[in-house]
């Protein structure tokens, strides 16, 4: 185990830096948003395929320049970053000091997200989508899960607000939830019956009405993965211009306007 107070050659902690991206790598999906218990140093943000991200930070979205003054500041910080399109908290084996610490924030860790991974010689990860203990590691990773806030929040920080948005809905409520964004549902079921046709021209209709974005939240992944077949068409007619593991893909309409369905 690597310490608080150990002091690391710089081979070692090449090393330890090493370890912590094999196990990142090894645990986390292709293109996570992902925070670092960093100190600033970029080499901690160094993982290919992922999205990543100090932590704590600046309003710009670099290193804050200090620590968190308390467990409290430290839990608004990650709550805030969290609801905004994080998922993932990699502590390194060198801040496990934090957890001692800041033992409010440690609280907060332990009952409210998933520990995905704690390797002593490398470094924690946490899923920042579930309650601890609710689902196996294996399904915090395979089937992201997030809030009706978090999406609104990303929602909110990705387009303007005059945008017209139609989202496809398997959770009744999840629509009327994302207000005050200009949203309509496009429920589900309608491709009940063994034809995806009027999905896709009701869609159509509505991007030649004006609306602007179609939203796809994960809560309908597992409805897509029976039509490969629609989700294929959507991807083919529509440009994706956002897709967040937890929260949900973006595709902008104004392709689908004109294309035939």
């Amino acid at each position: 185990m690597v310490t608080a107070s150990a002091s690391l050659s710089q081979t070692e902690y090449a090393e330890l830096v090493a370890r912590i991206q094999v196990e990142v790598a090894g645990a986390l999906p292709p293109g996570a948003s992902v925070l670092v218990i960093s100190k600033g140093d970029p080499t901690l943000l160094d993982m290919p395929g992922l999205r990543t991200a100090h932590f704590p930070q600046d309003p710009a979205g670099g290193y804050a320049g200090h620590y968190p003054p308390d467990s409290a500041a430290a839990t608004a910080a990650i709550e805030d970053l969290r609801r905004r399109g994080a998922e993932y908290l990699v502590i390194p084996a060198t801040a496990r000091w934090w957890l001692d610490h800041y033992e409010g924030f440690a609280r907060h860790l332990a009952t409210n997200l998933q520990l995905v991974a704690d390797r002593p010689d490398a470094c924690l990860i946490y899923g920042l989508g579930y309650p601890s203990g609710v689902v196996a590691r294996a399904s915090a990773i395979a089937r992201p899960q997030a809030s009706i806030e978090q999406i609104r929040d990303f929602l909110e920080n990705l387009i303007s607000s005059e945008t017209s948005l139609v989202v496809l809905e398997t959770v009744d409520g999840l629509t009327a939830g994302l207000a005050p964004l200009n949203a309509m549902a496009l429920a589900a079921g309608e491709t009940q019956g063994g034809s995806d046709q009027p999905l896709l021209e009701n869609l159509q209709r509505l991007a030649a009405g004006g609306a602007d974005y179609l939203v796809v939240p994960r809560s309908t992944d597992e409805w897509l993965d029976r039509r490969v077949g629609l989700f294929g068409q959507i991807e083919e007619s529509c440009r994706k211009v956002a897709d967040q593991h937890h929260l949900c893909r973006v595709f902008d309409l104004t392709g689908l306007r004109q294309a035939p369905v």
